[in-house]
């Protein structure tokens, strides 16, 4: 392996070209950490936020939260992954690379029947789904669930998630084809956002209000999603598109007994994200090998030196699910094993 690698770096936030791909040196794993080959990654909001300058840059200066490939190489103390390993990695930073060194507990062992460039669209989006769904909005079988933008890639998930934990599931979309794609995915009610009021239609399909919301929105919807909530509601915010600054009416939400949380993977502690990990391997990836729960990928797959481009269809009004990048030259210890 050679001791460099190319990697996309952070250099110009809020430029026209925020991102150069250049030669770094390759990462070497610590106490309790792997290093990966990174097959392929998949794009999150955080990591375009960052390029535009309106977030931290991310440690290292190489953006990147989620990967699949091969591990490659162990630190010291590593007894549950050896070299050969296909993974799907729950990262901080740093997967916009060929090799990503992160701690062995951010690692999810992938079936065999998963594709690498699938696997590298599920840790960010199932930890996210799951974690929201599971731990801050406690949803129960038999329960209500509104579900914002449930044709993006954290959303098609929670769909997917909460209808196999027994809810009703209503899903909000844009347009045809989103709207169709979350009625495949497991909907019992879908609003398209662009054609009808939201909370309007939401108050015929659910006059009692919904248990849960999972919103992507956050300042511009917390009214109405707290109007939206039946009596001990949860409101769990996961995104701020429309903003971070609301007037929350605490009357209105003591009346209801209703209660906001929100939620960020990032500041979750090593030991909490290890934990989510392990409950993504337990509970979803089953469910993955199986084709019971599947992720949904944009049309457009994009190489790495197409980054810049990948970033822009992120934004896209008319992208579906996640938008993943593959490494050329990829090659896993195991295929270079096969291949001498």
């Amino acid at each position: 392996m050679s001791a460099d690698m190319q990697a996309a770096v952070l250099y110009d936030a809020g430029g026209p070209e925020p991102l150069r791909i250049e030669s770094v040196p390759v990462p070497q794993p610590g106490p309790g950490e792997v290093l990966v080959a990174v097959a392929a990654f998949g794009l999150n909001n955080a990591e375009i936020l960052q390029c535009r300058g309106a977030m931290p840059a991310p440690p290292g200066g190489i953006p990147g939260l989620e990967c699949a490939g091969s591990v490659v190489a162990v630190g010291a103390g590593v007894t549950s992954l050896r070299p050969g390993d296909r993974v799907a990695v729950l990262a901080r930073a740093g997967t916009y690379a060929q090799y990503v060194a992160v701690p062995a507990g951010a690692c999810l062992r992938i079936p065999d029947e998963l594709r690498l460039v699938a696997a590298a669209a599920l840790p960010e989006a199932a930890a996210t789904a799951w974690w929201n769904l599971v731990h801050r909005g406690r949803l129960r079988p038999g329960e209500q669930v509104l579900i914002h933008g449930a044709a993006g890639g954290v959303g098609s998930l929670a769909v997917q998630l909460a209808r196999g934990l027994g809810a009703t599931v209503i899903g909000t979309a844009r347009g045809s084809a989103k709207t169709a794609l979350c009625a495949e995915l497991g909907c019992h009610h879908v609003i398209d956002y662009g054609a009808e009021d939201v909370f309007g239609a939401l108050r015929r399909i659910a006059p009692g209000g919904v248990d849960v919301v999972l919103d992507n929105q956050g300042a511009a919807t917390v009214a109405d999603n707290i109007a939206a909530l039946a009596p001990k509601g949860r409101l769990v915010v996961v995104g701020v598109a429309s903003g971070t600054d609301a007037a929350v009416d605490l009357g209105a939400l003591m009346a209801g007994t209703a209660e906001i949380s929100s939620s960020s993977l990032g500041r979750l502690d090593d030991d909490t994200r290890t934990a989510l990990c392990r409950q993504v391997e337990t509970e979803i990836l089953p469910k993955v090998a199986t084709g019971s729960v599947h992720p949904v990928l944009d049309a457009t797959s994009f190489t790495f030196d197409e980054i810049a481009a990948a970033q822009r269809r992120f934004a896209a009004p008319d992208r579906i699910g996640k938008v993943t990048v593959t490494m050329p030259g990829y090659i896993s210890e195991t295929d270079a094993h096969q291949r001498n």
